[in-house]
């Protein structure tokens, strides 16, 4: 029984480990330019442009780590269509110009001539990111997406 017990104790250890290691992940694919120049650059450039805001939120959090995994996961398979940029101070002027809040977390998703839409959290949620794609491809949008699909704000570009 003992012999047991020791074994549990090594077996939480262990998963502790592994818990605190997916919480550390970080965003490596992302760019994390602050000037709003290359976000226009993006967008000019016929890119679907993802500007994100992540405040209050810690780094070493399950919640940092599940956004992380899901923008990645998202991104990595249209790299050649989505740029990812952390926000700059002039493009939270921007923002608050349209009586925006810029104090917590965001996502906007920005496509030129298209609907930019604006997501006033952590996402969470893959089917956002799919919601989004689908309006910016074109495609019909199901009933789920138009359930998931963020605010329309009214950034042009």
């Amino acid at each position: 029984m003992k012999n047991n017990s020791f074994l549990k104790k090594i077996f939480i250890f262990l998963a502790l480990i592994a818990v605190s290691g997916c919480a550390n992940s970080d965003i490596p694919s992302l760019q994390t330019d602050k000037s709003i120049s290359n976000i226009d650059k993006s967008i000019r450039q016929g890119k679907i442009v993802i500007v994100y805001q992540i405040k209050n939120t810690d780094k070493t959090s399950e919640q940092y780590a599940d956004w992380s995994a899901y923008l990645n996961d998202f991104t990595d398979n249209k790299a050649n269509i989505y740029v990812v940029h952390n926000t700059s101070k002039a493009f939270n002027k921007k923002l608050s110009s349209l009586n925006i809040n810029i104090d917590g977390n965001y996502s906007v998703f920005i496509k030129q001539g298209k609907a930019t839409y604006y997501y006033d959290s952590v996402i969470l949620e893959p089917m956002i990111y799919i919601a989004i794609d689908n309006a910016f491809s074109g495609k019909q949008l199901s009933p789920t997406d138009k359930a998931f699909l963020p605010e329309a704000i009214k950034l042009k570009y």
